[in-house]
């Protein structure tokens, strides 16, 4: 891995990471990166015609379902007009896709059931809130969760 820093007449700061391949390593170094960069830490979600500005780190899980977007939180379900593509993109490395339909914040999950044949159950701290874990995207959840909760 190498390291370049170019100058040049921008507004705006921008770091860029350019791998062939988005491994353990650059992903730790895209938390690192995240934990330090400035960023909102709310985001507006509506509900009932009314903006609510909610801390992401309150935010449990995103999911689609019939072309909307819902934004779930121990309490409540708010609507977002985002894409998940774009959510994926606009959050911070702690929400990790876990099916075609939804993405999960790793720092709210509290337990994981594995499933052999079909999808995994999901597990949320302070509700009883669940969500299921596609079998193509299990192992890649757990292991961000080793990397990013246990092996801090």
């Amino acid at each position: 891995m190498k390291l370049r820093t170019e100058i040049c007449n921008v507004d705006e700061t921008e770091i860029v990471i350019r791998c062939n391949q988005r491994d353990q390593s650059v992903k730790r170094l895209e938390a690192a990166l995240a934990s330090i960069l400035p960023q909102s830490n709310e985001m507006i979600l509506t509900l009932n015609d009314t903006e609510y500005f909610v801390p992401k780190k309150s935010i449990l899980f995103f999911e689609t379902d019939d072309g909307k977007v819902t934004a779930h939180t121990a309490k409540a379900m708010y609507y977002t007009s985002y894409k998940l593509y774009e959510l994926e993109e606009m959050m911070s490395v702690t929400f990790v896709r876990v099916s075609k339909s939804c993405i999960v914040n790793i720092d709210q999950v509290s337990a994981l059931k594995h499933n052999q044949i079909g999808a995994s159950e999901v597990f949320f701290k302070s509700c009883d809130k669940k969500v299921y874990a596609s079998r193509g995207y299990y192992k890649a959840l757990k292991d961000m969760i080793y990397e990013m909760r246990i092996n801090r």
